[in-house]
């Protein structure tokens, strides 16, 4: 495993320090990393809200307890159709693939 071992030192308002570190809690980041990704141009999103997870999961949950041969597998179509839907809003892209990655977990 690599180790780091620059550092960069940097001047800032007590204000936006804080600002920088509230962004990277929001992400689900520490201020190192954070950083390192804003500086390296990778792409930084908030981290998903816990009523989308919720709502992610409930909808992903409720689809799979449907068997696919009963009256109701058009309902599981919906629901499937309603988790994309949260993935849309949360991406704002059409190429989420539906996995718990698009969420942020692993």
């Amino acid at each position: 495993m690599r180790t780091r071992t620059e550092e960069i030192n940097v001047r800032l308002f007590k204000s936006e320090k804080n600002l920088i570190r509230r962004n990277a809690k929001k992400c689900g980041m520490n201020l190192s990393e954070y950083l390192r990704t804003l500086g390296t141009n990778a792409v930084v999103k908030e981290a998903p809200s816990e009523e989308l997870m919720l709502a992610y999961q409930k909808v992903i949950a409720l689809s799979d307890s449907i068997e696919w041969d009963s009256p109701y597998a058009h309902i599981a179509d919906e629901l499937e159709e309603t988790g994309k839907l949260l993935l849309k809003a949360y991406h704002g892209k059409e190429d989420a693939d539906g996995s718990h990655e698009d969420l942020g977990h692993s």
